[in-house]
């Protein structure tokens, strides 16, 4: 059996204290930082709806999430607007504060090695990798956007 090593192009997304890794096609947009909406009774990581295309996005930070403090915004920031995985028409996207612009990479075996760290405390995170030695992780988009969907309800709000 032959050994592939397939390329796909993702970016290195940096966020406050880590970098994570996505594939190009999960991102639609990167725009400049601007507040959101306020959502009343809504837990820490879930910062308010941003304005986007006509569209109020749920604007989250990943790493309150993950049980950290809300990502700090300053000049460097900037928002990523991503696509969801499941094409649930309630949530077509979600947005991410995010510290920086994206790198374009070409991952795969030679570049991307998976790294043995326990996950199941971090809710949203699939995997460690490193990428030529940097750390980075990989998130689980499937259980950022459940864990969306979950507090729905209060989207009305703003």
């Amino acid at each position: 059996m032959s050994n592939l090593n397939v390329s796909v192009r993702s970016l290195l997304i940096p966020m406050m204290r880590e970098q994570i890794l996505l594939p190009n096609a999960s991102l639609a947009e990167i725009v400049a930082f601007s507040e959101a909406g306020v959502i009343e009774n809504s837990p820490e990581w879930l910062l308010g709806m941003f304005p986007w295309r006509g569209l109020d996005v749920p604007l989250i930070s990943f790493e309150a999430l993950q049980g950290g403090q809300p990502a700090e915004t300053g000049k460097r920031s900037r928002i990523a607007i991503f696509n969801t995985l499941s094409g649930n028409p309630d949530l077509p996207f979600f947005a991410v504060v995010v510290q920086g612009i994206p790198h374009l990479l070409m991952a795969n075996q030679s570049v991307v090695t998976a790294v043995a760290e326990d996950t199941d405390d971090q809710e949203a995170v699939l995997a460690h990798v490193l990428i030529e030695a940097e750390p980075a992780i990989i998130p689980d988009l499937d259980r950022i956007e459940s864990a969306i969907l979950a507090e729905k309800s209060l989207f009305n709000q703003v």
